[in-house]
């Protein structure tokens, strides 16, 4: 998904998916081939998943090719 406008996507904050249409945050940054996502609730977390996670973006969600449960594996 490396055609996509990551600036303009994260400077909007667009919200993230994943595959099973949970919500994961917001994209917030771009770096290297990986976005930077952040979830606000109960506890804050910051995730930095590869682009090659990225299945799709509509024109408003980002969603992700992998489920919510395997987001820990990402957390930084």
């Amino acid at each position: 998904m490396n055609s996509l406008d990551w600036h303009e996507i994260t400077k909007a904050k667009k919200m993230v998916r994943a595959s099973d249409a949970s919500l994961c945050g917001n994209a917030i940054a771009e770096y290297r081939d990986n976005i930077v996502i952040i979830e606000h609730g109960a506890k804050f977390r910051e995730y930095i998943i590869p682009k090659s996670k990225v299945e799709r973006y509509d024109g408003r969600d980002v969603y992700l090719n992998i489920p919510r449960s395997m987001l820990s594996a990402f957390d930084f």
